[in-house]
């Protein structure tokens, strides 16, 4: 897998210097809650701290340098600061935390000025402040996939599961519908709060292959994937909300850096930048994901579920992101071989699996094959990723099982010269890996987590199915 998917956004608050704007010893101030408007930023000579949502088209890193609308943007902002305050250098950092951790983060005075392509709405207004917007106009639509049912109107979401991300507008406008359909004593809408890892693009393209029945997007981003995933269906007369405006946010006790954001915002409102950069940036990786969840993948699957589930067991894994990360090696295909000589469903090399610490032959049978592999990836997590972050240790695992252990090494140490946190892997790590090795082990970790969460949601029934075997 060759994309850097949006599926990599941190956990916590990962703090991400942009060396063109902040250096390493500016951790300390950007680290820190604090509460101040724009003249007391200048004048302390703090960092203007930029709070963002990492996904494929506001956000990401690319041969080490940050890019994405929200990052040009406020790249730009910069520079316009600069000149009207007449400093070499305003310095800017960005600060990427799920969603729903935006607007607590800001309030909290964990960051600056709020930048993820933002629909103003009257609960976020009654948190925060908005500059004047650059982009008007915006329509939020369902979308769905060839599997599902038509959508005239979003009423004809009772009933139905809609996946969204925790603390998106779309999330609010549906709670809104819900109230509308209890007052008609309609059934509410199920709405599905999706993994804080993904990001509204991750949503959308499990909507085209089946991996969820719907999800809401604006119109203009959907319009664009639809392109990339002609089996998306755009049920636009089934719009949740209209007129809609995307601005920056701070804290209400900012006025001044309001009215300077607004005034910028004003150089950029014509939006068009938006589409151009999305196609050139994204349609270029052209190794787009496939549904692990089709009834062919699961018939693959049935068959490994008992030895993924007792090997996992054995060394302490979860059985499922086990099968994902199988999924994504040799989509669960023993007769698969690699250049570099690894065989089968989880792809590792004989004499990885023969030699110490692993010491497991014959991976040509599949019994063999799954316990070299999770032994392998034991070995990895205990004996190279202790000292990072317990949540983490699986990630770097995967990264090392991909790119090799002293290859990962070199990663942590370039996260270090990066500024970034080597203990941490999404939001951090990823990026230092990204920039030294390329998109193959980045979209490799990020793979297996969306597997993991399409097969997570699928538990249930593919027990079932297992069992009734």
């Amino acid at each position: 897998m060759r994309w850097l998917s949006r599926v990599c956004v941190s956990v916590c608050l990962a703090v991400i210097l942009s060396f063109s704007s902040a250096g390493a010893a500016e951790l300390g101030l950007v680290g820190e809650s604090w509460k101040g408007d724009l003249p007391q930023i200048i004048e302390s000579h703090r960092a203007i701290r930029v709070l963002v949502v990492y996904n494929r088209t506001n956000f990401f890193m690319k041969e080490g340098v940050m890019r994405g609308l929200e990052a040009d943007m406020m790249r730009a902002y910069e520079e316009h600061l600069a000149k009207v305050y007449k400093k070499e250098l305003v310095r800017l950092v960005f600060l990427p935390v799920p969603m729903e951790e935006l607007f607590p983060a800001l309030l909290d005075g964990r960051g600056d000025i709020a930048a993820a392509a933002l629909t103003v709405t009257d609960t976020r207004s009654r948190e925060a402040a908005f500059a004047e917007p650059y982009r008007t106009g915006v329509r939020e639509i369902v979308v769905g996939g060839v599997r599902s049912r038509a959508v005239n109107e979003p009423g004809d979401l009772s009933g139905r599961k809609v996946s969204v991300l925790g603390g998106s507008s779309y999330a609010e406008h549906l709670a809104e519908l819900n109230v509308r359909l209890g007052e008609q004593g309609h059934a509410p809408v199920r709405i599905k709060t999706a993994d804080p890892y993904l990001a509204t693009e991750d949503l959308l393209e499990m909507a085209a292959r089946g991996m969820t029945p719907y999800t809401v997007a604006d119109h203009f981003l959907a319009e664009l994937w639809q392109k990339v995933f002609p089996r998306l269906r755009l049920y636009s007369d089934a719009t949740l909300s209209q007129g809609g405006k995307l601005a920056w946010a701070v804290r209400k006790d900012c006025p001044e850096l309001r009215r300077s954001l607004s005034g910028f915002a004003a150089t950029v409102r014509e939006g068009t930048l938006l589409g151009n950069m999305f196609f050139k940036r994204y349609y270029e990786n052209d190794d787009f994901i496939s549904d692990p969840t089709t009834e062919v993948e699961i018939g693959k699957l049935m068959p490994m579920a008992k030895l993924f589930q007792e090997y996992a067991k054995q060394y302490d894994f979860d059985w499922l992101k086990i099968a994902a990360m199988a999924y994504q090696e040799s989509r669960f295909d023993m007769n698969r071989k690699s250049l570099a000589g690894a065989v089968g469903v989880m792809q590792i090399k004989p004499s990885t699996a023969a030699g110490p610490p692993v010491g497991i032959e014959d991976v040509l049978t599949l019994e063999n094959n799954i316990h070299a592999g999770v032994k392998y990836l034991r070995f990895l997590v205990d004996n190279y990723f202790a000292d990072v972050a317990p949540t983490a240790r699986m990630n770097f695992a995967l990264a090392a099982y991909n790119a090799g252990p002293n290859r990962i090494i070199q990663v942590r140490k370039r996260a270090v010269e990066m500024g970034l946190d080597p203990k941490r892997w999404f939001g951090n790590c990823e990026w230092a890996a990204f920039d030294l090795i390329g998109r193959e082990t980045t979209g490799y970790v990020a793979h297996v987590q969306m597997y993991y969460a399409a097969y997570k949601g699928s538990e249930e029934i593919l027990l079932k199915r297992r069992g009734a075997r």
